[in-house]
Order: structure tokens, then sequence, then C-alpha cells
């Protein structure tokens, strides 16, 4: 598949992870701002990241750097990952935040709370799925971009512009 085709694939693939946060974190964001306190502070990075990755997408479709929006992409996509990995085991659910709920903690191997939590949630398998199908294709498009740009070093820049 020749790059064009990735970046739109890219696209599909943002703006599904973006509606995913978004769908998962605007209800909760609404009633949390309604009610005045926040017991969980994913809606709100979850509702800032969908917006960052819209944004993204506008920056690309731009012609904006895009190894640095691709870069931030891949970093994006591993927090996601990650931290689904974290929340759920080493974060203790919230247990951290001031306003949270009481830490629930976990006596079975991190690996095994985390597959529990993935059967019991099918939009998280689908979002942990997506987000790394995304991560591996802006992958491809970031070292696709920096082939291109290294490409025309031996040519005078007179002659490139």
């Amino acid at each position: 598949m020749e790059r064009s085709g990735l970046r739109y694939v890219a696209g599909i693939l943002a703006l599904a992870v973006a509606a995913i946060h978004v769908y998962w974190g605007f209800p909760r964001l609404v009633l949390y701002l309604q009610a005045g306190r926040a017991p969980d502070p994913r809606p709100f990075l979850f509702v800032g990241s969908a917006v960052l990755i819209f944004l993204g997408i506008a920056r690309v479709l731009d012609g904006r750097n895009e190894r640095a929006i691709y870069l931030a992409g891949i970093a994006l996509m591993g927090t996601y990952i990650i931290g689904y990995g974290l929340w759920h085991t080493g974060l203790e659910h919230g247990g951290f935040w001031p306003w949270g709920p009481e830490p629930i903690s976990h006596n079975e191997p991190a690996w095994q709370v985390l597959l529990d939590h993935m059967r019991a949630d099918e939009l998280g398998v689908v979002s942990k799925l997506l987000e790394a199908t995304l991560a591996a294709v802006l992958a491809l498009l970031y070292r696709a971009a920096g082939d291109e740009t290294t490409a025309g070093d031996d040519i005078p820049a007179i002659i490139r512009e």
C-alpha cells in the first residue's frame, strides 16, 4: 500500500479512536461538571486527547510537520494502552485521585487482572486493538516521511524548491 493509502487508513483509525474516547468520556464529563465534582480524571483526559487527535488530523491535512504529528500520535496511542493497564492494576482504579473512590486492589497477577477486565469490556478491547493498529500505521508513515526528507539531501536546495 502506498503512503497516501496509509494516510487514509491512519485518518480513519484516528477518527475511530477519538470517537470511542468521546463516546466514553463526554457523558461522564457532562455529569461531573453538573455535579461539581470529578471522581475520575479520565473523562477530562479522554475528551481532551480526542480534541488533540482531531487537531492532529487537521494539521496533517494542512501539510504541517507530519513526522512530529505521527510521533505524537504514536506516543498518545502508547499512553492509552499503557494507561489502561496501569489504571486497572498499579493505579488501583483511580485510588490515587484525591476525589476518587476507595482504591481497588487485586490479589491476582497484573496480566490476569487485565485479561479479566478485557473479557468484561468489549469497548476496551476494540479501543486497544484500534490504538495498537494506529500506532503501527503511524510508525510506518513516520518512517516513510523520514525516507522522503532524506532522499533529496544530495540534490542542491535550489533545485528541490
